[in-house]
């Protein structure tokens, strides 16, 4: 426990608090009622709107460090490329793993960003299914109040009616009413309402899972059932008089966010088939989007951090006069990055190594796996530093300041995508 016992006020979001709640109770930190004086408010999303905006109106008045936690799982929430900008008064928003922040690392979010694990379920793995016989349809949810934008109501009664022409046992689980869903009955199919029943439990049954994008199809793709997904990209606070807002910026992020399993790319009996089949084509996105487990005295040192200590110090170790940035985790994708880089290695080079968000250990590992995957002698490799500081634009400010030249093949982003590239920099020396 630290020497300070913080008092914390906490928005819970259908239970996405507990496991974060859970380990910093256990490190004897108080939780106070919502309105009550604290050190921090822990909410999971920032819009300005609702209850949402007024709590963190209260909590920012009363001088309380703003810690947003994961809403849900998967690919990071679009909300800020065409909704709503991020609230300047939060000061971290913890992530379930390292492709949020690499993704909000890109759009140039503002605060503090770290990398805290996924809180959902044990992963398993991929199981693949020659003869699919048993789908679980989870369209796009309502609101709380029943409420769903016209467009995604319109797609969940599409994907259905595709759903319903295929020889598999179709089940669809469903939150609210089938109408406020979209959905009507039919003979033969079983509907099961969402509402108390172990979402694992449906998945675990299925030969393949098809769901409207967001935590439902995450947990199935952890579980490692063959997934579907729709509506990804789409921006919408879901009120019915809504209409759906285009990305601002999605030449950064498309192709690295999107699960490639998708209803749209072709007859939905062929793209259930190839889900079924090879999960290959997903592992990449797996590997960024569903994480680590989660750590719990890591995120409550987070916590802890953030309201005693203030922003992380960014600072670098020293380095050679020709001093070289990579993102770890795009080299670990990309190995003949690093292979490049160990050809033209010397002892007046430094290399750089930075994944955003993620502590020493999960940086040390990557590098490794990185180093591993790239058949590289890391002797060849010469002065190697690892940065792990959280996503932030003073971090990619300083990394900017203190490299020559960047090596990526990622779109241009933040300060250091105005770096030279290291081939261009290179062939220069």
């Amino acid at each position: 426990m630290s020497s300070s016992r913080l008092r914390i006020a906490l928005k819970d979001h259908r239970r996405e608090s507990v496991a974060l709640a859970n380990a910093l109770h256990a490190a004897g930190h108080e939780f106070v009622p919502l309105g009550a004086e604290a050190d921090v408010l822990l909410i999971d999303l920032d819009p300005p709107v609702l209850l949402h905006k007024d709590l963190i109106d209260r909590y920012a008045d009363m001088g309380a460090k703003i810690v947003l936690y994961p809403h849900g799982a998967g690919g990071p929430i679009l909300s800020y490329e065409g909704l709503f900008d991020p609230d300047p008064r939060v000061d971290a928003n913890l992530v379930s793993a390292l492709g949020q922040a690499e993704f909000f690392r890109r759009t140039g979010y503002p605060a503090e960003v770290h990398v805290i694990g996924s809180t959902h379920c044990a992963p398993r793995p991929f199981r693949a299914c020659a003869d699919v016989k048993r789908v679980l349809f989870a369209p796009t949810h309502p609101n709380g109040d029943g409420s769903l934008i016209a467009s995604r109501r319109e797609r969940n009664a599409e994907v259905f009616a595709e759903l319903l022409k295929g020889p598999w046992e179709l089940t669809v689980r469903h939150l609210g009413t089938l109408e406020q869903n979209g959905l009507w009955k039919v003979d033969g199919v079983r509907f099961v309402n969402a509402m108390g029943v172990a979402q694992t439990t449906q998945i675990d049954a299925a030969d393949v899972v098809v769901a409207g994008d967001g935590t439902f199809p995450t947990l199935a793709i952890t579980r490692g059932t063959p997934t579907v997904m729709y509506d990804q990209h789409v921006l919408a606070w879901g009120l019915p008089d809504e209409e759906g807002v285009k990305p601002r910026r999605p030449e950064l992020y498309h192709d690295y966010i999107h699960f490639p399993f998708d209803v749209e790319d072709g007859p939905l009996d062929e793209v259930i088939a190839a889900a079924a089949a090879n999960f290959a084509p997903a592992a990449q996105w797996r590997r960024r989007f569903v994480g680590e487990p989660f750590t719990p005295l890591a995120a409550v040192n987070i916590i802890e951090r953030v309201v005693l200590g203030g922003p992380v110090p960014v600072q670098v170790d020293a380095t050679r006069s020709r001093t070289t940035l990579a993102l770890t985790d795009e080299l670990l994708e990309r190995p003949k990055l690093l292979q490049a880089y160990a050809r033209t290695a010397n002892d007046d080079a430094s290399l750089l190594l930075w994944t955003p968000g993620v502590g020493a250990d999960q940086a040390l590992a990557l590098a490794e796996q990185a180093i591993e995957h790239a058949g590289v002698d890391p002797d060849a490799l010469g002065d190697v530093l690892l940065v792990p500081l959280p996503g932030s634009p003073k971090a990619d400010a300083e990394l900017a300041a203190r490299a020559d030249a960047l090596l990526s093949e990622w779109p241009s982003a933040g300060k250091i995508g105005e770096l030279p590239r290291f081939a261009a920099a290179a062939a220069l020396v």
